[in-house]
């Protein structure tokens, strides 16, 4: 008869207490078991307990995906972490406990562990590598250093410091391990092979671990997840048995179902009634009320079996079939939306209706799917094509109703009118179908219910007022009935009388309404004749109207033609809509590169086509890059070649202009453009110069140079800080001619101010005026000198020291601040500027706003100069 430990532990402890009462911390045998008893069970086991219960919360709380490889081990929640946050410091706190009272115990190392692990949770993952090595340094039993080591591999993992996770892995491989810690390794072991993205390992390990392992949830997950990994590397068969074994595991529903499911997947088909056999299954499936809730999933491995065979007529309605059933299930409605879309898209060519389909799966996939990015783009250039199509289409439409008479057009109208009117009236009459149909069976339902006995109880048993959907649908029946009323007296009157002031009220309305009705109300032949207005209005009879018609049917040929040959890889339509453009537009300015684009195509197909198109390139083209690549097909390599050297040249120009050797860098910028007329680099080079010239020729000549740039390579990467170097220049000028309308008085007989400028800083702006006041309190302490901070304009504050009585007491002091005594040495990574200034000539800086419009006048007047 076996005794359970754990349910007389507190008894077996008051034993030990006693029979060790005498020397508790001695070395016999009762003491020691004493301390392995407690270490266990009062700390260690208490620790243990607390720690499975987070990690299980992490594990549940882990939604699967089932659209991807499963995760061997949930990632880690930090949400989930600090949420039990107690918890975790408690495994610490009880692991310590073991560690630091129960010293003799061989708890000890298995304590440390704990505390290692919890240290991982907490993202601590340098103290949890400490706590872990310190284990695998310092017990001496081999086994649980190797569990120290498993662990190891998890928090190396974690980190990202992947190498030494590996190394852990390689090292354990060669030691001999028990059947728990090899587990233990192979599980971390597929786990850090997961993350790295090695599945060969993954499979490898995994399969390892699942000999070590007993029947049961945890198994049955580690199957499917091999089932997983072979039926991607097309091992239809191995997948099938990993499938069958998880259910031999007792696995939770959901693993259950997915796990049948993806049997239906990899199961091998000979013969039609295989195919019959899958089929029957899925509508077991469907029929089954437990697999209500995974009905869009059922529905899209329908679609994707009949996809598999061929069948694309029966696939589409199952897709949309799973749409309607995905409720709350975004991601899997958009792996369906997303299906339809490449189907409308790859084999039915219906680009308008893939358009739709890649709408909305971009909109509603999650972002951590590994095809959006797919999505993302494929739903741009769909969005792209229908623009250019739509573009085309409209417009020609709007000039072939240009060309028509007014007799035709009128017809034309009255026949669309007539089409609108008739459509209009059959929605009507099917919606007052509906109307009766919905009335009809509302009261066959009432008349089969019957009438029914009011109860105090409510529909599930209990009293009515218990149950909270009852009492809800009763006061929305009540407000139906009476109206939203407050709790009062006699409210059925009070109803009443309300009911018919409401009456009347609507009844003035409707009459003003009808009033107002008749007065604008117009006879049938003034509404079609303003319907006819607005129809002819819409035709673009103007011929400028035409002509921007026509710019933007151009241009919508064109990029339509390149989605075709480059977005969508369909040459042939390409190669229609390239030469639709040629013949409707032949002067168009896109010839040049459509001739090459022809010509390119019917290289492989038509050489005459293609020669009659590369002679037309050369002789009409000639300077462009597409007639050079016919002329010399090496022509692209070359200059790739000479767009090397150049960059060679421009990086040596460079550097001799930021060394002022101006002419030296202009002389090599002259000889490449000269030697390599053609490259990359011939715009950097011409901006180089004109930076050059501004120095060397003035302001004049650099604008010229600038604006000559902006003319020359308005697509270069560098056009927009060539213009803003021209704006800088406006800029300048605007600042020149505001300082020449500023006039300081040259009067000096009056009180000064030294004025210190600084770039807008809050911190500076505390620190600094009681700097400067303090400089004054040293030096010149007679003066008796104030300082404060002033705000000058959106980008300067400054500090206003005042008041000097005379000009050469403030001249004194500006050559003593800007010695070497000068506070402002504490912050010398900053920009100032200082000065000394009269009362009346502050008035006008101040009100100028313009920082440098006194430092002219400063110099000429004040005797400053050290």
């Amino acid at each position: 008869m076996s005794i359970n430990i754990k349910k007389y532990r507190n008894l077996i402890l008051s034993l030990l207490l006693i029979l060790g009462a005498c020397s508790p911390e001695n070395s016999g045998i009762v003491g020691y078991s004493y301390h392995n008893v407690t270490a266990k069970y009062n700390a260690y086991f208490i620790a243990n307990e607390k720690l499975q219960e987070v990690l299980l919360e992490i594990e549940e709380a882990h939604k699967n995906n089932f659209n991807r490889v499963l995760m061997v081990k949930a990632p880690i929640d930090t949400n989930i972490v600090n949420a039990n946050t107690e918890k975790v410091e408690d495994v610490i706190k009880k692991a310590s406990i073991a560690i630091q009272r129960h010293k003799v115990s061989k708890w000890v190392d298995d304590s440390y562990i704990l505390v290692g692990i919890a240290r991982m949770l907490n993202q601590e993952f340098e103290e949890s590598i400490e706590t872990l090595k310190y284990v695998n340094v310092n017990s001496k039993d081999e086994q649980t250093k190797y569990l120290a080591l498993t662990h190891l591999i998890r928090t190396f993992t974690e980190y990202g410091e992947l190498n030494n996770a590996l190394a852990v892995i390689d090292y354990l491989n060669r030691q001999k391990l028990s059947k728990s810690n090899k587990r233990a390794l192979y599980l971390n072991a597929a786990n850090y092979y997961q993350i790295t993205n090695n599945p060969n390992n993954l499979i490898r390990y995994l399969s390892e671990a699942i000999k070590l392992m007993p029947k049961g949830p945890e198994k049955a997950k580690m199957h499917f997840i091999l089932g997983q990994l072979y039926q991607k590397s097309k091992l239809d068969a191995v997948a099938y048995d990993n499938y069958n074994e998880v259910l031999s595991n007792r696995p939770p529903y959901e693993l259950s179902f997915y796990a049948r499911l993806n049997m239906a997947q990899v199961t091998e088909l000979s013969k039609g009634e295989d195919v019959k056999k899958i089929r029957k299954y899925f509508e077991q499936l469907l029929k089954d009320g437990k697999n209500t809730e995974f009905k869009d999933k059922i529905y899209y491995e329908m679609a994707e079996f009949e996809l598999k065979q061929d069948n694309i007529t029966e696939a589409i309605p199952f897709y949309e079939s799973s749409i309607q059933e995905s409720i709350d299930n975004l991601r899997q409605k958009s792996f369906s939306y997303h299906k339809l879309g490449l189907i409308y898209f790859d084999k039915l060519k219906k680009y308008p209706l893939a358009k739709a389909y890649y709408d909305s799966a971009y909109n509603i996939m999650p972002k951590d799917e590994s095809i959006y990015p797919q999505v993302e783009t494929r739903h741009d250039v769909l969005s792209d094509f229908i623009k250019q199509f739509n573009t085309i289409h409209e417009n020609d439409s709007l000039l072939n109703l240009a060309k028509m008479d007014s007799s035709a057009l009128n017809t034309m109208f009255l026949t669309l009118r007539n089409d609108r009117i008739a459509k209009q009236e059959e929605e009507e009459k099917k919606q007052k179908r509906a109307e009766r149909n919905q009335a009809a069976n509302t009261k066959q339902s009432a008349f089969e219910e019957g009438p029914s006995l009011q109860t105090n109880t409510a529909p599930g048993g209990g009293f009515y007022f218990y149950d909270p959907s009852t009492v809800a649908q009763g006061r929305n029946t009540f407000k139906r009935t009476w109206g939203d009323r407050s709790l009062q007296d006699d409210w059925r009157t009070k109803r009443n009388q309300l009911y018919e002031e409401n009456n009347a009220i609507e009844n003035e309305n409707e009459l003003a309404m009808a009033g107002q009705n008749k007065a604008v109300e117009k006879s049938e032949e003034e509404l079609i004749a303003d319907e006819r207005s607005e129809f002819f209005n819409s035709i673009p009879f103007d011929t400028e109207e035409q002509q921007q018609l026509h710019e933007e049917m151009e241009v919508a040929y064109y990029k339509l033609g390149n989605i075709y040959n480059f977005d969508i890889q369909e040459k042939q339509d390409a190669v229609k809509t390239y030469e639709t453009l040629l013949e409707r537009y032949p002067d168009t300015d896109y010839r040049a590169e459509i001739l090459y684009l022809l010509y390119i195509y019917y290289q492989e197909k038509e050489l005459d086509k293609a020669s009659t198109f590369a002679d037309e390139l050369v002789q009409k083209f000639p300077d462009t890059i597409f007639a050079k690549l016919i002329k010399n097909p090496n022509y692209q390599e070359e200059s790739n070649q000479a767009s090397a050297k150049v960059k060679v040249i421009y990086e040596k120009a460079y550097r001799l202009y930021q060394n002022e050797y101006y002419k030296e860098a202009l002389k090599e910028i002259n000889d490449g453009l000269n030697n390599y007329p053609e490259n990359d680099y011939e715009d950097n080079l011409k901006l180089l110069e004109a930076l050059i010239t501004g120095v060397l020729d003035g302001k004049n000549a650099y604008r010229f140079k600038l604006q000559t740039f902006l003319e020359d390579y308005p697509e270069s990467d560098v056009y927009d800080f060539a213009k803003s170097l021209l704006a800088a220049i406006d800029q300048l000028d605007k600042k020149q001619q505001q300082k020449e309308q500023i006039k300081y008085i040259p009067f000096f007989e009056q009180a000064h101010y030294f004025v210190v400028v600084y770039e807008k800083n809050k911190a500076l702006s505390g620190v600094l005026p009681e700097e400067i006041e303090a400089f004054g309190e040293k030096f010149f302490p007679d003066q008796n000198l104030n300082a404060g901070n002033l705000v000058f304009n959106d980008e300067y504050s400054m500090v206003l020291l005042s008041e000097f009585n005379q000009k050469n007491a403030a001249e004194a002091f500006y050559k003593k601040f800007n010695s070497d005594l000068s506070p402002l040495k504490n912050f010398s990574s900053l920009n100032f500027s200082n000065f000394i200034i009269s009362k009346d000539n502050f008035q006008i800086y101040y009100q100028a706003k313009v920082v440098d419009s006194y430092t002219e006048f400063f110099n000429s007047n004040y005797q400053v100069t050290p």
